[in-house]
């Protein structure tokens, strides 16, 4: 099968090499003619020359891309992998070396509130994650600002708190958690920071892209900004910053409706729009090059192939990249990427993330002094909720589910996005509901689990699926269910806290202080596995989920017994 995909790979590149443009057409060149598309890109990412494919677009330019283009075109052999290695070491630097590290001013050795932490362990392991901001904090570097058409990298005026990793730049759903953790360790000027350079995205672009590189401008990720903004300023009272967003809130919302929606039949005569994930890409990733070509490698036509890296790029919009969650259950290809149909798919959690923007959106407009917006965005709210119940509630299992657009059925499996509209409140009859997702989640054996929710129960290589439980889909249930009034409910988020705390605690123990972006959640103490690339550390949103979790429920916890594998002295 290697031999197979290798031989394809090299027919592409001498397709590449047959339809190599003149140096005229480059005179104009940008960034995004290296980094995104073209010639050079192609060369690069079939040589093999990166295990990452992500590595190359990270890379800056030392010359001007139409210098560094037609220095390439110049070359007499482009395929020539020692050829292309010398010729990248001439001229491009290494990833990161756009941005620097920084100090952020407003952080503090001892957070107040981390002495709600009873646990001395609990207490300790909070101030060793809040030292993590000094080692994800970056700015970019004066000499971007010179020339940013060397550089992949999205410019933006504040310093800012990445992933971690091989994830050196912004990421838009990240930051929503990034942010939460930010205003547990009481850094609330680097929490408005990072929600300014979001605002800037919506005011530079009408949206806020994948992640802060100019190859993710084709797709966005969830729409969590409203969020960002209503829990920094419920923690703040920032009135300020509160008016110069809503606009931006407004247009960030205007996007989501007219590029991510499609008709979906009537309610009661209204005409009804479902959101959905999808994009106008028909390539590879730039980030993910031969990946995705060695997907399509043996897809009939090329229209399909562009079916499929449309589809990819969807499901990265999702955040789930990737998951069984988006591939097709029929056909020669079912349940591999090659099936992946995400734009056929009304996902539960994106529509329950636009619904319970409408909710937040009236809160903040009523703190404002606007009545009449607020009022306007209270009645969306109510008829998103009725959307929510009708469409993706199934009054058989009581739960909400996915909606495919093909059948127009509900597709009745577990995933974590099903429980999402109980986080952002978008259901009526509170008490039914809640107990219903608590009997749902014992039905599928997730409170069983022992150190968490898995995002799904089908077995895969795909990072979103089982074993992996991901900390933002954790927090998002449990938050959902501890705000119920009932304490059987209450009690189910904090076992599942309890749960989740221990598992990211004994990782920590083990791997000698690291943070990763997800975790096994069935097997030991263990991170997360599969996937397109090696499981990072850092890391960002399951540093903000943490600390979010410790002062939630630090008046409860208590460290297990560590197991004598952990006994390494590392605290």
């Amino acid at each position: 099968m290697a031999a197979a995909s290798s031989v394809v790979l090299l027919s592409a590149a001498c397709l590449l090499l047959l339809a190599t443009p003149s140096l005229s057409s480059f005179a104009l060149a940008d960034g995004c003619d290296i980094f995104c598309h073209g010639p050079l890109l192609e060369a690069v990412q079939l040589s093999g020359i990166f295990n990452d494919s992500k590595h190359f677009v990270d890379m800056s330019l030392r010359y001007s891309p139409s210098t560094t283009l037609e220095a390439f075109l110049r070359m007499p052999n482009k395929s020539d992998t020692a050829m292309l290695k010398k010729f990248i070491g001439e001229f491009f630097d290494e990833p990161g070396s756009e941005l620097e590290p920084c100090d952020p001013t407003d952080w503090q050795p001892r957070p107040e509130g981390f002495k709600v932490i009873r646990d001395p362990y609990y207490r300790l392991w909070a101030h060793m994650i809040n030292q993590k901001w000094f080692k994800l904090c970056r700015k970019v570097k004066k000499n971007v600002l010179e020339n940013p058409n060397r550089h992949s990298l999205i410019v933006v005026p504040k310093p800012f708190i990445v992933p971690g990793g091989r994830f050196l730049e912004f990421y838009y759903w990240d930051a929503y958690w990034i942010i939460k953790g930010l205003l547990a360790s009481e850094m609330y000027s680097t929490a408005k920071d990072m929600i300014i350079n979001l605002a800037v995205m919506v005011e530079r672009y009408g949206f806020i892209p994948n992640g802060g590189r100019i190859y993710y401008l084709n797709r966005s990720q969830p729409p969590l900004l409203t969020s960002c903004v209503y829990d920094y300023f419920n923690m703040t009272g920032d009135i300020d910053l509160l008016q110069g967003m809503l606009p931006v809130l407004e247009k960030e919302y205007e996007f989501w409706v007219r590029e991510r929606t499609v008709p979906y039949g009537f309610i009661k005569g209204e005409p009804i729009r479902l959101f959905q994930y999808r994009t106008k890409v028909d390539q590879p990733r730039s980030e993910a090059y031969k990946e995705d070509l060695a997907v399509t490698a043996h897809l009939p036509d090329l229209y399909r192939k562009r079916q499929v890296w449309s589809n990819i790029a969807a499901a990265c919009e999702s955040g789930w990249d990737f998951t069984s969650r988006w591939f097709g259950h029929s056909g020669p290809h079912r349940s591999t990427m090659r099936s992946i149909r995400t734009s056929r798919i009304a996902p539960v959690d994106l529509n329950a993330f636009l619904c319970g923007n409408y909710f937040m959106l009236s809160k903040l407009y009523r703190a404002a002094g606007n009545p009449s917006a607020a009022r306007k965005h209270e009645q969306s709210y109510e008829a998103a909720k009725k959307i929510m119940y009708k469409i993706f509630w199934d009054p058989i299992d009581q739960i909400w589910y996915d909606i495919d657009l093909d059948t127009g059925m509900r597709v009745s499996t577990y995933y974590a996005s099903n429980m999402v509209p109980l986080f952002t409140r978008c259901f009526e009859n509170e008490p039914f509901i809640e107990e219903a997702v608590v009997r749902y989640l014992e039905d599928n054996d997730i409170l069983n689990m022992p150190h968490g929710l898995p995002t799904s129960l089908t077995w895969t290589d795909e990072q979103w699926d089982r074993p992996n439980g991901w900390a933002p889909m954790n927090h998002m249930i449990i938050e959902g269910l501890r705000r119920s009034q009932n304490p059987v409910v209450q009690e189910a988020a904090y076992d599942l806290a309890k749960k989740w705390l221990e598992l990211n605690f004994g990782v920590f123990l083990r791997s000698g202080g690291k943070m990763f972006e997800k975790y096994n959640v069935e097997n030991g103490y263990a991170a997360g596995g599969g996937g397109e690339y090696d499981v990072q550390e850092g890391f960002g949103w399951t540093n903000g989920v943490a600390l979010d979790l410790l002062l939630t429920y630090g008046h409860r916890l208590t460290v297990p017994i560590v197991p004598s594998q952990f006994q390494s002295g590392f605290l």
